[in-house]
C-alpha cells in the first residue's frame, strides 16, 4: 500500500470510545427531539416554556452537531482499519474490497433501520460516503486535503440552498414526515423515503466533507495519542464550539421568536447552523479527547461504561434510536405527544442510561455489541484480522 495512512495502532485508546459513547447521548436527544415535534427548523413559539427552552438548546447545541461528530468518528475509523490492514501488508485490492463491503452492508443496515424505526437515521448516509470517498484512504495526503478542499467549496454553495429551499417549504428537522405503523399508506411512505434519505444528506449536509476530515484525523492519529496533540486539539476544541455557538445562535433565536426573520433570512440562518456545525462537530470530538487524557488516569465506573457503549457504537445507535421511537412514537407508547420536547429530552437521557448499563454489563462478560459483530462478520467474514475494525463503523 502506497498511501500514507497514519502511525501503526496496536491497542485501543480510550479517547475514541469515550467520544463515540457520550455521542450517543447527544444523537438520541437529537431524534427525540424530532418525535416531540421540536426538531430542527421547527417553530416552536407557541409551545410551553420548557418546550422552547428544550428546542433553543437542542438548536444551539445538538442539531447538526451530534451527527457531524458521529461523521468524523466514522472516518476516523475507517482511517484506523485501513492503517492496521497496511500495516499488516494487506494488498490495496482487498482493503477496498473491505472498504466497499462495509459501505454496502451500511446502506443495509441503515435501509431497514429506516423503514423499521426512524426515516432520518444515518447509518444508511455513512455507507454512502463510504462508497463515494473510501477510495481516498488509498491515496496520498495531499490528495484527500484537496478533495476536503473541494467538498467544503460545494457544500458552502449547496448548504444555504437547500435550507432556503427547505425554509421557504415550511419544512425543517421536525418535518421528516414521520410515518406511522398502523396503515399500508404508512408503510409505503417507509419505504419510498427509505432509497433516498442517504443521498439527500449527504447533499443538503456536509457528510461527506465530515467523514473525509474524519480521514486525515485517523492519519495524524490525533484521538490516539491526545497528550502528544494537546494543543492542537484545545485549538480546535475550543475555535469549533466558539464558531459553532456563534453560527447556530441566529436559528436557535429564531425558532424561538427572539429574533425575527422572513423565509430567506431564515434559510440563511439555517444554512449557517449547518455548516458552522462540522465546526461543532471537530470541537466536540476534540473536547471530549481531552477529557479522556484525565479519565484516562482517573476514570471510574461511569468512565468504563462510557467507553464501552463507544467501543459497540452501531449496537446501541441501533438500540437507542428503537427505544426513543417506542416511547415517543404517536403510534406506539406515544409519549412525544404528551411530554413535549423537554421531556423527549429526558427519556432520552433516561434511555442512554439504559444502554449504559447494558455496555457495562457487556463489557465484564467480555462480550461485543450483537450488531457490531455482526457487521464484523458480513464485512470480513472468516478473517481472523476483522477485530482490528472493531468500531470504526
Amino acid at each position: 500500500m502506497n498511501a500514507p495512512t497514519g502511525p501503526s495502532r496496536t491497542d485501543r485508546r480510550l479517547a475514541p470510545d469515550l467520544a463515540r459513547g457520550a455521542m450517543l447521548l447527544l444523537i438520541a436527544m437529537a431524534y427525540a427531539s424530532v418525535y416531540a415535534g421540536g426538531g430542527f427548523g421547527t417553530d416552536v413559539t407557541a409551545e410551553a416554556l420548557p418546550d422552547r427552552v428544550a428546542a433553543f438548546v437542542s438548536t444551539l447545541v445538538l442539531d447538526n452537531r451530534a451527527f457531524p461528530m458521529f461523521a468524523i468518528l466514522f472516518g476516523y475509523g475507517m482511517a484506523w482499519m485501513v492503517a492496521r490492514r497496511s500495516a499488516r501488508g494487506t494488498a490495496d485490492t482487498e482493503v477496498r474490497r473491505l472498504l466497499r463491503r462495509r459501505g454496502l452492508f451500511l446502506l443495509l443496515f441503515g435501509f431497514v433501520h429506516a423503514v423499521l424505526v426512524f426515516p432520518g437515521e444515518i447509518l444508511a448516509s455513512y455507507g454512502f460516503a463510504a462508497l463515494v470517498t473510501g477510495w481516498l484512504l488509498l491515496r496520498p495526503n495531499r490528495v484527500v486535503v484537496r478533495a476536503a478542499v473541494v467538498l467544503a467549496v460545494f457544500y458552502a454553495l449547496v448548504v444555504p440552498a437547500a435550507m432556503i429551499m427547505m425554509s421557504a417549504g415550511g419544512g425543517g428537522g421536525g418535518e421528516w414526515g414521520l410515518p406511522g405503523y398502523l396503515t399500508a399508506a404508512d408503510w409505503v411512505a417507509r419505504l419510498a423515503s427509505a432509497p433516498f434519505s442517504p443521498l439527500f444528506i449527504a447533499v443538503a449536509y456536509p457528510l461527506l466533507l465530515l467523514v473525509v476530515l474524519g480521514y486525515l484525523a485517523g492519519r495524524a492519529g490525533l484521538l490516539d495519542d491526545p497528550v502528544a496533540h494537546r494543543a492542537l486539539l484545545t485549538r480546535i476544541a475550543v475555535g469549533g464550539v466558539t464558531v459553532s455557538l456563534a453560527g447556530a445562535l441566529p436559528s436557535a433565536l429564531v425558532a424561538v421568536g427572539a429574533l425575527d426573520a422572513d423565509g430567506l433570512t431564515a434559510g440563511l440562518f439555517m444554512g449557517l447552523q449547518v455548516l458552522t456545525g462540522v465546526c461543532g462537530g471537530a470541537g466536540y470530538a476534540a473536547l471530549f479527547t481531552l477529557w479522556s487524557i484525565r479519565l484516562d488516569r482517573t476514570g471510574g465506573t461511569l468512565t468504563r461504561a462510557v467507553a464501552a457503549m463507544g467501543r459497540r457504537s452501531l449496537t446501541f445507535y441501533l438500540l437507542n434510536s428503537v427505544l426513543v421511537a417506542l416511547v415517543l412514537h404517536s403510534d406506539l407508547v406515544g409519549m412525544g405527544t404528551r411530554v413535549g420536547g423537554a421531556g423527549a429530552l429526558v427519556v432520552a437521557a433516561l434511555v442512554w442510561c439504559v444502554s449504559l448499563v447494558l455496555a457495562a454489563s457487556l463489557e465484564r462478560a467480555g462480550r461485543p455489541g450483537p450488531m457490531d459483530a455482526l457487521m464484523r462478520r458480513l464485512v470480513h467474514g472468516g478473517d481472523p484480522g476483522r477485530r482490528e475494525s472493531r468500531s470504526a463503523a
